[in-house]
């Protein structure tokens, strides 16, 4: 309740419930939202029981669930995220990266509904990076190639659309796909040599700070493209490099690497980065650092219980 006035309830839908990016939106304890989540497996995640199951490649599925649930908002984090398989399966990348994309925007049509869709930086060629909104896209990677199509899916709807284009999400949630931050730490806390690019660069974002940023941006009703990204420019060797110092690691089993000797079957944008001041402006406040990102990640309950000696 504001100003004695009680703020109606802003019902949110969210995709890819049992990922690491859907589990960390459902996470999101924010005021004047309700939060419900989807997803293919027959179990709820362990952040909410208010989960339905479904077929987001089903048209007919989504658009009977939408029309049961009305949400104001879709939250769309279902994609698949592996670069290298998006370029040999591409079939499958196809469907799963736009046809669900297409459903959704069906399904939220019928019921006036926004769509909340999460893009990358794989569609710039990492050329002259960091990227600006307005700055022309040019995927190298049928991953980023499918993805921008998605993107032109939802802006030229013509209704509610927000896209977020977001890169080099790191954080813990547990059983979860591990991210440029977990498996170094993972290695790093076992004494493993490590062999980390040298030469892709990019502003690491905390996973915590993107949930948070689609929610609020569903709150204010907002639509078009908007960058998120960390606030610190870094290569993938720096990052982890700092990752072991934070926690007081043997950074010199650390050992960099170009990437052309990673053997990675898609091109990968080399000088990326996301700038964000578009979306700071609207929200009123600048993303976390990389520090400040790990500091948040080893406060929460599930690290200090996974990764006791290190808390």
């Amino acid at each position: 309740m504001r100003g004695g006035i009680v703020a109606a309830i802003v019902k949110i839908l969210v995709t890819g419930a049992h990922g690491f990016l859907g589990r960390s939106v459902l996470r999101q304890d924010v005021a004047e939202v309700e939060l419900v989540a989807c997803g293919r497996r027959g179990e709820p995640p362990p952040e909410t029981l208010a989960y339905r199951r479904v077929n987001l490649l089903d048209a007919v599925a989504v658009t009977r669930l939408l029309a049961l649930e009305r949400p104001d908002w879709v939250i769309h984090t279902a994609a698949l995220t592996d670069v290298d398989l998006c370029e040999t399966e591409r079939d499958l990348a196809r469907r799963v990266n736009l046809e669900m994309v297409g459903n959704l925007a069906d399904g939220c049509d019928e019921i006036d509904a926004g769509l909340a869709h999460l893009s990358t930086d794989y569609v710039f060629d990492g050329r002259t990076g960091p990227y600006a909104e307005e700055d022309p896209t040019n995927p190298l990677s049928y991953y980023g190639q499918v993805k921008l199509e998605s993107e032109a899916r939802v802006l030229e709807w013509g209704k509610r659309g927000l896209v977020l284009r977001t890169l080099w999400l790191f954080g813990y949630v547990p059983e979860t796909r591990r991210n440029l931050v977990t498996w170094p730490l993972e290695a790093l806390v076992k004494g493993e040599e490590l062999a980390i690019v040298h030469d892709q660069w990019g502003n690491p974002a905390f996973v915590g700070d993107v949930a948070l940023s689609l929610v609020e941006l569903c709150l204010r009703g907002s639509t078009g493209l908007f960058h998120v990204g960390g606030a610190d420019f870094m290569t993938r060797h720096e990052l982890v490099l700092e990752l072991a110092r934070f926690f007081g690691l043997d950074a010199g089993r650390v050992r960099a690497v170009p990437t052309e000797h990673v053997g990675q079957k898609a091109k990968r944008p080399l000088r990326s980065g996301l700038r964000w001041e578009h979306l700071a402006a609207k929200l009123g406040r600048e993303p976390m650092g990389f520090t400040q990102g790990l500091a948040a990640m080893r406060k929460e309950q599930d690290f200090r219980r996974d990764f006791a000696d290190l808390a």
